[in-house]
């Protein structure tokens, strides 16, 4: 069995509901790599629930460490039974995991110690401590370093949200979103990080978009993006980004794959769409705040097609 503290970190997230899509992943592939894993996990998760919330106020890390040391009595050679040498390590594991998971609790797990997380049941608006906006989209996580102190104001995004941050040059705003990390002083943007892509759309000032040893500087006007893959950045062709915050779509000589794409981006219940059919024709129209049923109505009759709203696909076809 290989594991690691990293794999330790990976199963406090879980049990408190704050895994992202990308270290679901990874925790699976662990668990199904070996029965062993498996078991581990189980274990872990068991010690968890037998656990109780006052624990985290009465562990004192370094004096436990050495209880585990003195039981593990190292330096001494003696032979041991399966049994007894099981119980042993067992009754040595079992607070050894209590006490990481303390740890991991305070330091990761939203709640706990040092973070706050805000999670959108419907679309929120957030003041942050430090001046900064949050309006974060439904569905979505925020999680902030609490009071957001220290050398730079650390947050971590799941999902998408606009920003508007506070100025302050010698504390910089650091968002860590899937592999990307954004770096701003005072600016606004949008940012969208689904698990797979994570995409920027900056609307003020300037922001250092990286991955790894690659950094672009974004300026207002400009997107970037980082697939998994590659990194880059462009121009921003229209505002559409921001309909799912401000309910507006404008489309100018727009074909019909342009406005389903953006309409599968503003409305939450829709998650994709299926074209089965051709069609020419651009369309020039506005949306201003209109639900979606009048939407694909209007579309009807622009593409002459059946738009159909189907376990959460639009269905296009003759």
């Amino acid at each position: 069995m290989k594991k690691s503290a990293g794999i330790d970190l990976l199963i406090v997230r879980k049990l408190t509901d704050s895994l992202t899509p990308e270290e679901s992943r990874e925790l699976e592939q662990f668990i199904s790599g070996s029965d062993d894993n498996r078991k581990y996990v189980e274990t872990y998760e068991r010690l968890w629930r037998q656990s109780n919330d006052s624990l985290f106020h009465k562990i004192d890390a370094q004096e436990d460490w050495k209880k585990v040391r003195a039981r593990m009595a190292f330096g001494k050679k003696k032979k041991l039974q399966p049994r007894r040498a099981f119980l042993r390590y067992a009754a040595v594991l079992i607070p050894a995991l209590i006490i990481l998971a303390a740890v991991s609790a305070y330091y990761f797990v939203p709640g706990f110690g040092r973070l706050t997380a805000y999670k959108a049941a419907q679309k929120e608006e957030i003041h942050l401590p430090d001046g900064s906006e949050v309006t974060l989209r439904k569905g979505s996580k925020l999680v902030v370093v609490r009071g957001l102190k220290g050398n730079a104001r650390r947050v971590r995004l799941n999902g998408e949200a606009f920003f508007s941050v506070a100025k302050d040059r010698v504390h910089p705003f650091l968002i860590s979103a899937g592999k990307v990390k954004v770096e701003v002083v005072g600016t606004a943007f949008n940012l969208k990080n689904d698990g797979n892509t994570v995409r920027i759309h900056v609307t003020s000032g300037v922001v250092k978009f990286r991955h790894g040893a690659e950094e672009l500087l974004v300026h207002k006007g400009e997107e970037a993006f980082f697939d998994g893959k590659t990194i880059g950045k462009a121009d921003i062709p229209d505002q559409n980004f921001m309909a799912w915050k401000t309910g507006v779509m404008k489309f100018n000589d727009a074909g019909l794959k342009e406005i389903l794409s953006v309409v599968s981006d503003t409305y939450d219940e829709v998650k994709g769409y299926k074209i089965n059919t051709k069609s020419s024709v651009k369309v020039t129209t506005e949306f201003d705040n209109r639900p979606l049923s009048e939407v694909l109505d209007e579309l009807k009759i622009h593409f002459n097609k059946k738009i159909v709203l189907h376990d959460g696909i639009l269905v296009i076809s003759d």
